[in-house]
């Protein structure tokens, strides 16, 4: 059953599903060529890449999932959202797919969700693309007393700090300068997440997202193998979540990464710039194939 308020219009892909364990994950997959995986962050879904992928589908391969509880997947009641959870359903969604010499393009939340994977499959993972998303354990935690040890990063903060708004206020201060997105475009993040007054707090994601912090170490641990991978950070300068900092830390974290700021740019790049996101990508891919076959033929 597909709901009203989706435009296939603005978002003309077909809809596929993964029947997982918890409930029916919907994910997109379009185009041919080599792939190129995007994992969202909250409180968002797989609309959030549409204009890239309606670019890149022309030349490559383009999977987005909708993380259960997000977009059009299935929304459980009674399942566990931290991420260890969300991390093994996204794998469940690659075994599936059987996809190899990945670009791993990620966002927000969806990064630790997205290295989980690499970091246990690094042979499958070849580049890396990362827009604005906020540092885990790159940081020595300061150990939080009650709740709030589970909202490590600005993110979980921010969350917490909204729980008792409803929805549709979420959305507009996660997007401010909503003046920018068309009311109907600002629907399809709305209506995703429920009834638009729900209380944020009736949200699952935002109980457990920025769950437990072992997790975290547990990656943490195995980074180095991800470091090499070549990496490339698109990042909106703008950004009121997370703050320049994070960019720092990410730079230092990949051995051979290339910055590209937008200045004029917050949160939420996909939206704001899809056309330069995707002529970044593009060539950062090709580039980089290129020298693996340069690499291949000494």
């Amino acid at each position: 059953m597909e709901p009203e308020w989706l435009d296939r219009k603005e978002y003309p892909f077909e809809s596929k599903y993964l029947q997982l364990e918890a409930g029916r994950m919907h994910y997109v997959d379009e185009g041919e060529g080599p792939p190129i995986v995007m994992v969202h962050g909250t409180p968002v879904w797989s609309f959030l890449y549409r204009n890239l992928i309606k670019i890149l589908r022309k030349k490559y391969r383009c999977i987005a999932m909708d993380m259960l509880g997000f977009g059009l997947s299935d929304k459980p009641k009674d399942w566990s959202y931290k991420p260890r959870a969300h991390a093994a359903n996204f794998e469940q969604l690659m075994e599936h797919l059987k996809l190899k010499d990945i670009t791993l393009l990620v966002h927000d939340f969806g990064a630790p969700i997205g290295f989980a994977y690499a970091i246990r499959h690094p042979e499958k993972v070849s580049k890396i693309v990362m827009l604005n998303s906020w540092t885990w354990s790159l940081s020595k935690h300061q150990t939080l007393s009650g709740t709030s040890k589970y909202l490590v990063g600005p993110l979980g903060k921010f969350l917490h700090s909204k729980l008792n708004v409803p929805t549709h206020t979420l959305i507009d201060e996660l997007f401010e300068g909503k003046e920018k997105m068309p009311e109907q475009i600002r629907q399809h993040y709305v209506n995703a997440l429920g009834s638009p007054n729900d209380n944020v707090s009736t949200l699952s994601f935002a109980r457990e997202l920025v769950g437990i912090t072992r997790w975290y170490e547990e990656l943490w641990k195995g980074r180095q193998k991800i470091q090499d991978i070549p990496t490339l950070i698109l990042w909106g300068e703008r950004d009121k979540l997370i703050q320049k900092g994070a960019l720092l830390s990410w730079k230092k974290f990949f051995h051979e990464s290339y910055v590209i700021p937008f200045e004029g740019c917050g949160h939420f790049l996909q939206e704001e710039s899809a056309e330069e996101i995707a002529n970044y990508v593009s060539n950062f891919v090709q580039e980089e194939s290129k020298k693996r076959e340069l690499v291949h033929h000494h």
